[in-house]
């Protein structure tokens, strides 16, 4: 609102300041609300997709299968070197 005379301004701030003042009260209660609701945050497997630890095993085991095969591999790739 650039009014160039500052008594206009100050004329229209005091006749609209209980909507302005009612707004910003509404944008506080509607900021507050909005962060309790955002709060809470959603489960990344669903309602029924539970982890049940298998997965992880199953991947640990993989990894050791594989770092072990590429050990006892290199071993066998120079027989003269003794593993230690």
């Amino acid at each position: 609102m650039p009014y160039k005379n500052p008594e206009d301004k100050r004329r229209w701030e005091q006749e609209h300041r209980q909507l302005r003042n009612a707004q910003r009260r509404q944008r506080r209660l509607e900021a507050q609300n909005s962060s309790v609701v955002q709060g809470k945050k959603p489960d990344p497997l669903g309602e029924n997709e539970k982890a049940n630890g298998w997965g992880i095993f199953i991947g640990i085991g993989f990894l050791v299968l594989t770092i072990g095969a590429g050990v006892l591999g290199a071993a066998a790739s120079f027989p003269d070197h003794p593993v230690n």
